[in-house]
């Protein structure tokens, strides 16, 4: 990514050489070496280099730092030319070094660093050669790679042209020092070292050594860096030149007691007795220092050399300043302490300066970085909106002035403490060398920091780099005349930077380092953001590393613009690996009040954090099911890996194969266990149950690993890692960290590294959040504490190294009762059930292939979904094709030997393998499925008006070759349809049932009675307008016998009255004793056309009156009408008018109900019921109904205690309800009745009884996808069996029934809980006599209810009709 461009047009070609940066590097020649060279191509050299991964880290070549935002394509044939400024000449880095004055041509140069340092470097002098010198390869760069870098894949050993392997492990064997730099760079023949930051940037030895071996070093002299790299002699400096400091060690010991001062000796560094006066050599004179200085704003213990958060600790009180000393000498090994106060409200304010060897000094504006954590610096911003202008070019004076009178060259940077309360600032310290935020500075300025260092080695002058005579709006930007830097000013500064820095640190612990490695960092650059990193796809951070591995720089016109331009940035990366990152948290800090107010000081941070008053919450429940998902997801491929490896060596077991869709899984998190079963519903469905909750969730992996959840209504991204102390878990960006469940007695780390120090002796007592060790990690030494109270026994001694999880120490605990303890949970979820929507017939392939659903209802909702028969005959034919082809794998053969089939047939996808042996481990699942699925075919004239397709029974006929026990049933029901289901088409049958009307022995009355006429009953209607007079009055004759079968019909009279064919008749009910019953009359005519109802109503109902004798209205409306038309149609509205204007006459004749029928062709006709309790309007819950069937249905006496509402229904003789109580005034409990008649003998027998309760069951779950159906409704059946028993008692019925009732129970007991039914009812009709001997019915009413507390108990009733 660029990092800085000095000139618009520019943009595209900086865009140009960074593509071929990052694209591949040419090849350096090797040289003999102790430390053999590496060439950097686009080979791995075995060490795992990933050439290709550029655009994950940097994004597009587009950025806020160019000055044009000209978008460039980073292609292959993208031309690379020379961009020079103001039409200065192509020419060498030779010419160069001479035109502008230089001293030095320097063209190859060591890296001396790692990291961030060595990759911001070497692409900032890259991009500089490219736009002067139009060549990217004009300096040669020479990286150092230890094993660490090289296993971590570091991207700045990518980026150099060649790369020597040093020694791994502390720095003190590589980077910092000075030896092994200084032999690599005289072995590699470069011609200057550039140091970066840390490590041995601020060793005065390096720049020494150096100088006499003949090679430049980027930065300051030795003797310079001595005094000013050294913080406690930079302090006695600043105080000699009257500069305010803070209290501290130096304070006292100078004239009159009052702070040090030095004048420099001939060597240019500070006389030693000086020097010694501001050293804390040993704990006692630290302790001595700080009563001087006093507690009362508290204490830092600073290491003169350390930096970067490092080597500084802060105290309130002698006993923490004893113990704290000791970690900083622990931290920065050999390096003199000072006693600093602590400056309370202050900001960390800073000038970049930059010196050259002719007596220059610049200021390069400056930047605030006050939000520190452990005073190591999260945000970078500049310019320093918070100090005036006038006051902050003061502190860029005196900064120039220091520097400058003691000839420092390079670059650097001037710390200040500033108080915007009293406006006023302290001298902090100097910085010697270039620091990690510099480029908030570049983005404001302009100017490319490592290319001025670079062009000040060469001894070119201040005012001669072009990029800094930009800066200050000279004309002519490569003219040659002098810049008074103390005088003169820079142009205004017109933007504003904000840069993050991204760690390898854990915000929920206080910062603390981790390590590991990084499998992706997912970050685009904008417009406005871009950012440079460290590591490349599928490296890590090692131990030894510092914990940044990222910075982004967000630029705007003002700082709020700039904020929100980070903000979303951060929100979009996304950092994959073993390691913790501080993304999210620095998000939340960005938009906290106080840093949106620039309300901040240094200790602002460490206040947050100490308090936890910034934390990134998500609601636990949503972290323990996205944990319980990543663990399940986990857990199907290993399982499914392990079978696989079982087959791959020739095993032929498949018990592992049932664990792989069904298991048990937990979470553990804030001291509560969350064991769920799982269950794999489909590929991608996973159903977790806990206690009373379900929660189904749709899983994808995504091309990178993530995994994308979708549960109670929402997506979720979620990455989960496993870790020694637990499971790390990313939820939408944020990570929570798991912890496995130990034994509280042990002592673990969290940290990578290496052990410093026990804090007690073994044996001693420690207690809960005391401090018990002190480790070494990522060049910091913190201290861990103890979880619990007790006597501590040591397990490692000083200086092992220590991976996260392992055991440090053992408590033998000082109260083991008040140790926390895991509670399991068992309440409800804060997680909404939303169900995951599978298409229907994706439902019924998951059942095959032995995914736990609940085969019946998916049956049911996958043929409710077909929209015809062609599409209901294709389910079907592909589920029961399906079946046969598992099967017909293993009917008749022996297991293993089909498992060595398949694996030597499926060697490259065992995957089929699995597949085949989990569809068939699921044989009874499956089975249900399919014997659903051959019940439905039944209801294929009633759902679609057609018959069954003869592919579906062909299909059907393949099952019943099947052999083995285990598919008995289904065979039964296989053939049963087969033999069954070839049902004549509506033309046979129609001339079928005209023939048995027209053949003189047919028996009307016995023909009414046949079960065999169910199908056909509304297929007499169609014979009503029959050419034959004879045909159409014994179709009418047996319709109304048989809609009246369960009365007595002592009278009926077919005949034709005025052209219209009428039956009169009376009826009684057939179960109540001769003596008791009552005479009703009916009457049906039929008329042409449905249209002339009104005109036709008038002269049927005086017809019908002339068959009335007497008042007929004396027993109250008891009567019954029916009207049928052949053709036609009418608005129900129609018919009600017409009915209103003739109630008189209606009531007159005592009629009940009228009955509309309007037949439909081949259709079954459509009725419609008037009662007269509703004034004759229609009853939508009776419509479609024949007019006996709401007495059969007994709907009177349920319609009086419920209210209810229909739903849809399959079977003809099938109705559903939905009823709520009507004496329940608030949150009454709904129910479902399911409730029919049956023309089918055999009600009491267990076949019988089974087949009509499936189908009761088949109706309910069906009824359960109604939108109008709750979760927690009850259901209950009725059915009335309407042929009369003869030959057995009503207490042989019942008895035999409560056996029904066992067996059924225990054979369907799973489907009747799931569909909550809580009573069955059967009404059967049993032939008897009354007291005189006439014939009469006995109804018995068998009754399985739960009402009474004990599920579905039996009893038997018999009937005393009023």
């Amino acid at each position: 990514q660029v990092l800085v461009t000095m000139a618009p047009r520019y943009a595209a070609a900086t865009a140009a050489i960074l593509a071929a940066t990052l694209a591949g590097v040419a090849s350096f020649a090797p040289q003999h070496s102790a430390f053999a060279p590496k060439t950097v191509s686009t080979h791995n050299h075995n060490h795992n280099f990933n050439k290709n991964n550029h655009n994950d880290l940097f994004g597009t070549a587009k950025s806020a730092f160019f000055q044009s935002n000209d978008a460039v394509s980073a292609s292959s044939d993208t031309a690379l030319w020379a961009a020079t400024l103001d039409g200065a000449a192509t020419q060498t880095v030779e010419d160069y070094v001479k035109a502008r004055g230089g001293n030095r041509v320097i063209k190859k140069v060591l890296i001396a660093n790692n990291g961030m340092a060595a990759t911001k470097s070497i692409l900032s002098m890259r991009q500089w050669a490219y736009m002067e010198f139009g060549d990217e390869r004009a300096i040669q760069f020479v990286a150092m790679a230890t094993p660490e870098d090289l296993k971590a894949n570091a991207e700045f050993i990518r980026l150099a042209d060649s790369f020597v392997e040093v020694p791994g492990g502390k720095n003190l064997n590589n980077y910092a020092n000075v030896d092994v730099i200084c032999k690599v760079a005289q072995e590699q023949g470069v011609d200057a070292v550039w140091p970066g930051w840390g490590h041995a940037s601020e060793n005065p030895k390096l720049p020494n050594t150096l100088d006499e071996l003949g090679i430049k070093f980027i930065g300051p002299t030795g003797p310079v860096m001595s005094v000013l790299g050294d913080k406690i002699a930079a302090n006695i400096l600043a105080q000699t030149a009257k500069v305010p400091s803070i209290p501290w060690s130096g304070s006292y010991g100078g004239p009159d007691d009052g702070p040090l001062e030095a004048n420099l000796n001939a060597e240019g560094t500070i006389p030693d007795e000086i020097f010694e006066k501001a050293t804390c050599r040993n704990v006692e004179e630290a302790v001595e220092a700080a009563k001087r200085v006093g507690y009362e704003n508290g204490i830092m213990i600073k290491a003169s050399e350390g930096g970067g958060g490092k080597g500084i600790r802060f105290v309130d009180n002698e006993a923490d300043l004893r113990n704290a000393y000791v970690q900083v000498t622990n931290e920065v090994v050999g390096s003199p302490i000072f006693i600093m106060q602590l400056c309370k409200n202050a900001r960390h304010i800073e000038v970049q300066i930059v010196g050259d060897q002719h007596g220059n000094a610049v200021a390069l504006n400056g930047r605030d970085c006050s939000t520190q954590r452990r005073f190591q610096k999260i945000f970078e911003e500049g310019p320093p909106a918070i100090v005036p202008k006038d006051t902050f070019h003061e502190m860029e004076l005196a900064a120039q002035r220091l520097t400058q009178s003691i000839g420092y060259q390079g670059a650097g940077t001037v710390e200040y403490l500033y108080n915007a309360d009293t406006n006023s600032y302290f001298f902090l310290e100097l910085n010697p060398r270039l620091q990690v935020e510099h480029p908030v500075t570049e983005g404001i300025t302009g100017v490319n920091l490592p290319a001025t260092q670079l062009q000040v080695a060469m001894g070119i002058p201040l005012y001669e780099i072009p990029q800094v005579r930009q800066l200050y709006d000279k004309p002519d930007t490569y003219g040659t005349e002098k810049i008074d830097f103390l005088a003169e000013r820079y142009r205004d500064i017109d933007s504003h930077v904000i840069a993050a820095r991204i760690t390898a640190e854990n915000p929920d612990e206080g910062f603390k380092p981790t390590s590991g490695s990084i499998e992706r960092i997912k970050f685009q650059s904008t417009p406005n953001v871009w950012g440079y990193f460290s590591v490349g796809a599928n490296g890590g951070i090692h131990e030894f590393a510092d914990s940044q591995f990222g910075h982004l720089f967000a630029k705007g016109p003002n700082r709020e613009q700039a904020r929100k331009a980070l903000v979303l940035a951060l929100k979009e990366m996304e950092v994959r690996g073993n390691i913790r990152n501080s993304v999210e948290y620095l998000v939340k800090l960005l938009e906290t009040e106080d840093f949106k107010n620039n309300a901040i000081d240094t200790s602002w941070l460490d206040g947050l954090i100490r308090e936890k008053a910034v934390a990134v919450e998500m609601p636990s429940h949503l972290v323990v099911v996205s944990a319980a998902i990543f663990k399940a997801f986990e857990h199907v491929k290993t399982a499914t890996e392990e079978v696989k490896e079982s087959f791959r060596k020739g095993q032929v077991s498949t018990g592992g194969i049932p664990g792989i869709n069904s298991f048990n899984t937990e979470v553990a998190y804030l001291d509560t266990k969350y064991s769920f079963h799982v269950e794999r519903i489909s590929p991608d469905v996973y159903r977790f149950a806990l206690g009373g909750n379900k929660i189904d969730v749709e899983v994808t992996q995504t091309a990178e690993g993530a995994l994308l959840a979708t549960f109670g209504g929402e997506t979720h991204r979620i990455f989960g890692m496993d870790e020694p102390l637990g499971l790390r878990l990313s939820l939408d960006g944020n990570t929570i960290l798991m912890p496995t469940i130990f034994d509280p007695s042990e002592l673990r780390t969290d940290v990578t590294g290496k052990v410093v120090r026990y804090l007690q002796d073994n044996g001693a007592p420690v207690e809960a959040g005391q401090p018990y060790v002190e480790v070494e990690a990522m060049k910091m030494i913190m201290p861990l504490k103890a979880t619990e109270s007790g006597k501590i026994s040591h397990n490692l001694s000083p200086g092992t190294v220590i991976g996260a999880g392992d055991l440090l120490a053992t408590l033998e605990l000082k109260d083991p009762s008040k140790v926390k303890k895991i509670d399991n949970f068992d309440g409800m979820l804060d997680i909404p059930e939303a169900a995951v929507d599978i298409a229907p017939t994706s439902a019924v392939t998951n059942v095959l292939s032995g995914f736990n659903l609940d085969p019946e209802a998916v049956a049911q909702k996958a043929l409710d979904a077909v929209s015809d028969a062609d599409a209901a005959a294709e389910l079907l034919i592909k589920s029961i094709n399906e079946f046969y082809r598992v099967e017909s794998l293993f009917d008749g053969q022996i297991k293993d030997d089909v498992v060595r089939t398949l694996t030597k047939g499926n060697a490259d996808n065992l995957d089929v393998v699995i597949a085949e042996n989990l569809a068939h481990q699921k044989l009874a699942m499956r089975s249900q499925l399919i014997l659903a699925m051959i019940r439905q075919v039944d209801t294929f004239k009633d759902r679609f008006g057609s018959d069954v397709p003869d592919e579906v029974i062909t299909a059907l006929d393949s099952l019943t070759q099947l052999k083995g026990k285990d598919y008995g049933e289904i065979i039964l029901a296989a053939e049963e349809k087969v033999r069954n289901a070839k049902v004549p088409s509506f033309d046979v049958r129609r001339a079928d049932l005209r023939s048995k009307l027209t053949d003189s022995d047919t028996d009307l009355v016995e023909l009414s009675r046949s079960s065999t006429l169910s199908a056909g009953v509304d297929l007499l209607t169609n014979l009503l307008d029959d050419e034959d007079e004879s045909v159409r009055a014994s179709a009418m004759e047996t319709f109304v016998r048989r809609v009246y079968r369960t009365y007595s019909v002592p009278k009926l009279n077919v005949e034709t009255l005025d052209g219209r064919l009428s039956c009169s008749f009376e009826f009684e009910f057939a179960d109540v004793p001769k003596a008791d019953r009552v005479t009703r009359n009916g009457f049906f005519s039929v008329i042409e056309d449905a249209g002339k109802f009104a005109q036709e109503l008038p002269v049927i109902l005086n017809a019908y009156g002339s068959k009335l004798s007497g008042d007929a209205s004396k027993d109250g409306p008891i009567n019954v009408l029916q009207i049928g038309a052949i053709s036609g149609d009418s608005d129900i509205a129609d018919l009600e008018n017409a009915l209103a204007a003739n109630q008189a006459k209606l009531n007159m004749l005592g009629i009940r109900t009228v009955t509309v029928l309007i037949t439909k062709g081949s259709k079954d006709p459509t009725y419609y019921t008037f009662p007269q309790c509703d004034g004759f309007k229609e009853d939508p819950l009776r419509r479609g109904m024949r007019p006996t069937f709401h007495h059969l249905l007994e709907l009177g006496r349920l319609g009086e205690n419920y209210n209810l509402e229909r739903i849809p229904a399959v079977g003809r003789n099938v109705q559903i309800y939905v009823g709520t109580e009507k004496t329940v005034k608030r949150n009454a409990a709904q129910v479902v009745f399911v409730r029919g008649v049956t023309h089918t003998p055999g009600l009491v027998t267990f076949s019988g009884a089974r087949r009509a309760l499936l189908q009761g069951l088949d109706e309910l779950e069906r009824a359960q996808s109604n939108s109008k159906v709750t979760l927690q409704s009850s259901s209950r059946i009725y059915l009335h069996s309407l042929p009369e028993l003869t030959g057995a008692t009503p207490e042989e019925i019942a008895n035999n029934f409560y056996d029904v009732v066992d067996k059924l129970k225990s054979r369907l007991a799973q489907r009747l809980l799931k569909l909550r039914v809580d009573e069955i009812e059967a009404k059967v009709r049993v032939t008897s006599t009354d007291e005189d001997g006439n014939p009469m019915v006995v109804p018995v009413r068998l009754v399985a209810s739960s009402m009474e507390g004990e599920w579905l108990k039996s009893a038997a009733y018999i009937e005393r009709p009023d």
